[in-house]
């Protein structure tokens, strides 16, 4: 990719070829962008809105090497996530103290699966908001289906210390569930 951050002048390989590289890039990791996004957040509508946030941010500024492009995606998509995340636990505390959200309970009238699958949802959440930020990353994107090698390039660490890092996080988050359940 040849975009540069300086007001997003392109390099003599023209407009067409960045335009090119981009979308390729684009069709090709779009799915993966998308399903990390949303299993943070459990929103298709504002996963997708993070997903273009994301490429937005690469065609405005790419990082520098071609071979850390899909480490860079996940990273950024992985923040944005976790950034609206924080924000959307940070609102529903608001909204509690002010009542509105036991407004919004009784007028949804959903089957007793879907509450209970929205409750388990809730409470991953927080459990993944309370923990470190690289544990809770490295859990979401390996539930997403990344590699190892994949993990490694998006958390920026030695691809052999990835196993180790993830049974900490994996500890990390059965310890922060099970407070949270109060057991």
């Amino acid at each position: 990719m040849t975009v540069t951050s300086n007001n997003a002048k392109f390099s003599s390989q023209g407009i067409a070829a960045v335009s090119e590289d981009f979308e390729a890039t684009f069709l090709e990791l779009w799915p993966k962008i998308f399903s990390v996004l949303f299993r943070i957040l459990g929103d298709r509508a504002e996963a997708e809105d993070l997903a273009l946030e994301t490429f937005w941010r690469l065609y405005q500024n790419p990082p520098s090497k071609r071979e850390n492009l899909n480490g860079w995606l996940y990273r950024v998509a992985v923040n944005l996530g976790f950034n609206a995340l924080r924000s959307q636990n940070r609102r529903t505390r608001y909204e509690e103290q002010a009542g509105s959200l036991a407004l919004e309970d009784n007028t949804a009238a959903r089957p007793e699966d879907e509450l209970e699958r929205a409750e388990r949802r809730r409470e991953v959440q927080q459990t993944l908001a309370q923990m470190k930020p690289r544990s809770a990353q490295l859990l979401v994107l390996r539930y997403s289906g990344l590699s190892y090698t994949d993990l490694a390039l998006a958390l920026k660490v030695n691809p052999s210390s990835v196993g180790k890092m993830l049974a900490r996080a994996v500890e990390e988050f059965e310890q922060k569930y099970r407070q949270l359940q109060g057991e």
